[in-house]
């Protein structure tokens, strides 16, 4: 049986959908209103479906609150800059370019103005730069540097580092990391300015997207500075989740994280940003809903500014549809999650980037084969279709026939996907494999789980836990998780089921201490370690959307 029952897949939902739709488009907050989280979070994709409309060259209301003054008495030209800063701090990154581009052609004499059209070329710690577009940046910034008032040494200083960060000889160390100490020194100059604190804090974190994170401990002293005076500066929250998960120190920001959708409700990176440390510390629901509230600003975003593509074309949709589909999936949110998959085909057509819309497929059926088994099993496959969406829509179907009890059918999906892994072998695509190894394992360990033979299972799982764990550690691996589930929790099924308590409760904290609040596990955890039993059991109650007693061990 299906661990929540399709109906004729969800076809009754229409009329809630409706509701959800019209009652909570405009909530301010994912979790903030409305009895029921799940339909929130469906009523927000239906926005983002429904979205149309355009009022293309406005200011951008909602996108942060780090305002600060430039070199200008033109109002209009400050209102774009501030507009510019925040757009900059939120990485709504080709609006902050047209932003900072119209505030200098506002007031061509505007030193700051200039300096954001320079400081935007740059990198970011999700974008690069070519060294055309530096050459580019480092002009722009040697034109703001004649654009300085006499005096004006704030202004000045800020310019002097981007001309380092952009000359022609990268400085010892890399560019960002003399870049973000370049404005640690300017800060110490100026104390207290949250703008040069903000913009110190992100150049010194983004060297660890290259695995360089020294400069990270300082970032985190600057940005709890910033949060001392001002708890609802939107940038400084923004960089605070990125700088505590860097230092696997995630839970810090929690108190910031949970309200930074409502500060910015209309940047949809930021509201999207607090489920970064939602997700590492077990908030699955939230997860959930406040990335399809994300979908719903990235979709009204497009409208906005007047774009006639489809909302996928945003830079985040994709990231924000996979972190919302995760967390679905590991709340036990059926209804939600299907939603999820369903938006696939309405935001991925065949027009859309193929990675994208590969990877958005690919992984929307891991939602239908746990919640809507008989589509899974409709799906035809397409030899034409990209080998990931292949793999997984053998995945799909091994779990909904898992969920039919169909032992020899699981089994026999696994060897169809051992089939195409060594298909994707010999073709050097060596993350499909990897993937099909854990798909693999989960399909052999459910098979022999059905069949009566869980200490098999244990094996089975095992080994594709192991793979996962080695080739997707956690600390770098939650940006949104590259498999949906820790398969470790399912050898602590295996291995109660095979009666093996004290191996059970060992494999499930293991699971828990990285996957934290999973409600499976802690369930498994609660049957397998009378101790605290009672507490874990209530938590799992509470974080699992369905009906815990529907899933049994078999599928956990």
């Amino acid at each position: 049986m299906p661990l929540r029952p399709d109906g004729a897949t969800l076809a009754g939902m229409k009329l809630a959908l409706a509701l959800a739709a019209s009652v909570f488009a405009a909530a301010p907050s994912a979790l903030g209103a409305g009895p029921d989280p799940s339909l929130l979070g469906i009523g927000f994709i239906c926005s983002a479906e429904q979205s149309g409309g355009s009022s293309g060259g406005a200011i951008m209301p909602g996108v942060g609150n780090g305002g600060a003054r430039a070199d200008t008495a033109n109002p209009e030209a400050q209102a774009w800059f501030e507009n510019a800063l925040d757009l900059y701090h939120a990485f709504s990154h080709d609006e902050t370019k047209a932003a900072f581009a119209k505030a200098a052609a506002l007031d061509p004499g505007c030193a700051l103005c200039a300096w954001g059209v320079a400081m935007s070329l740059g990198p970011t710690l999700n974008t690069q730069m070519t060294d055309a577009e530096r050459v580019e940046a480092l002009a722009v910034a040697d034109r703001a540097a004649t654009l300085v008032k006499p005096g004006d040494t704030r202004t000045a200083g800020l310019i002097a580092t981007l001309q380092g960060r952009y000359s022609r000889e990268p400085a010892a160390g890399g560019r960002e990391m003399a870049y973000g100490k370049s404005l640690d020194a300017l800060l110490a100059k100026n104390p207290g300015d949250a703008m040069i604190a903000n913009l110190a804090a992100h150049a010194l974190i983004t060297p660890a997207r290259q695995d360089d994170y020294s400069g990270v401990p300082r970032a985190i002293a600057i940005l709890e500075d910033v949060l001392a005076r001002k708890p609802d500066d939107t940038a400084a929250i923004h960089y605070y989740i990125h700088a505590t998960e860097f230092a696997q120190k995630a839970a810090l920001a929690l108190p910031y994280a949970v309200r930074l959708d409502e500060l910015a409700p209309g940047a949809s990176h930021l509201v999207h940003m607090g489920t970064h440390t939602l997700m590492r510390v077990g908030r699955y629901e939230e997860v959930a809903v406040t990335n399809a509230q994300a979908l719903k600003v990235d979709a009204e975003t497009r409208s906005a500014l007047g774009a006639s593509a489809r909302p996928l074309t945003q830079r985040y949709y994709t990231h924000n549809y996979l972190f919302g589909l995760g967390g679905a999936l590991m709340a036990g949110d059926g209804p939600l999650a299907v939603k999820y998959a369903d938006h696939a085909a309405v935001a991925y057509p065949a027009s859309a980037p193929e990675e994208r819309r590969t990877m958005a497929q690919a992984r929307s059926l891991v939602a239908l084969g746990r919640y809507a088994p008989r589509r899974a099993l409709a799906v035809a496959d397409d030899p034409t279709a990209p080998r990931l969406v292949r793999l997984y829509r053998l995945y799909a179907r091994g779990e909904a026939l898992a969920s039919r009890r169909d032992a020899a059918g699981v089994a026999r999906e696994a060897r169809a996907v051992a089939a195409l892994s060594a298909e994707a072998a010999k073709a050097g695509e060596t993350g499909n494999v990897t993937l099909a190894t854990i798909m693999e394992g989960v399909l052999r360990g459910r098979a022999a789980m059905l069949a009566g033979r869980p200490a098999e299972a244990a094996r089975h799982y095992d080994r594709a836990a192991d793979t996962q764990e080695a080739a997707f550690p956690v600390p770098r691996n939650f940006d949104p998780p590259p498999w949906w589930y820790p398969v470790r929790r399912s050898v602590a099924a295996a291995e109660l089921k095979a009666g093996r308590r004290a191996e059970a409760a060992a494999a499930a904290r293991a699971s828990l201490a990285e996957w934290p609040h999973d409600p499976l596990a802690l369930r498994v955890l609660a049957q397998a370690d009378a101790k605290g039993a009672a507490a874990n059991r209530a938590e799992a109650r509470k974080v699992w959307q369905g009906d815990l007693a529907r899933v049994t061990l078999d599928l956990t």
